[in-house]
């Protein structure tokens, strides 16, 4: 009977010696893959260059926008939509908007309203700035407000 219990420990310890060992791949392979994804941004994109990219289109396709616009938004530490900016924007754009994932994991990430555009796509983002009276950047720049107001609550 002792033996059996001997066998059956061994077993039991050289499986989970196993088990420990491929957990631990797994793992380390996971961590490799993110590394590598994080070191080709940081070459694709210093940390310098990506700031100041995402400074220029925000101030290009929001502050500019938006700035002109007080009845649409109002500033805090990102522009705040007002109920007057809110109505601008369809139901079914709205939904659309919520439909963005909230963090992909790409260099598109960076510039809400490259995701607009590229979610709404051009000719959806023309025509809501033409039925409601706004410039293209003005659009671009409420949805974009509406994104990131909806991003922060995600």
């Amino acid at each position: 009977m002792q033996d059996i219990a001997g066998i059956i420990g061994a077993i039991s310890g050289v499986i989970s010696l196993v088990a420990i060992i491929y957990f631990l791949g797994v793992w380390r392979g996971q961590v490799d893959k993110d590394r590598t994804y994080f070191s080709d941004c940081l070459r694709l994109y210093p940390p310098g260059e990506m700031w100041t990219m995402v400074k220029t289109l925000w101030d290009i396709y929001v502050v500019d926008a938006l700035h002109n616009r007080p009845d649409l938004a109002e500033h805090h530490s990102a522009y705040k939509l007002k109920p007057e900016g809110e109505e601008l924007i369809p139901e079914d754009v709205k939904q659309k908007l919520k439909e963005i994932p909230k963090n992909p994991r790409s260099k598109e990430d960076i510039a809400s309203g490259w995701l607009v555009v590229k979610f709404l796509g051009m000719e959806r983002v023309s025509q809501m700035a033409e039925k409601k009276g706004l410039t293209v950047q003005e659009a671009i720049a409420v949805l974009s407000a509406f994104l990131d107001e909806n991003n922060q609550h995600a």
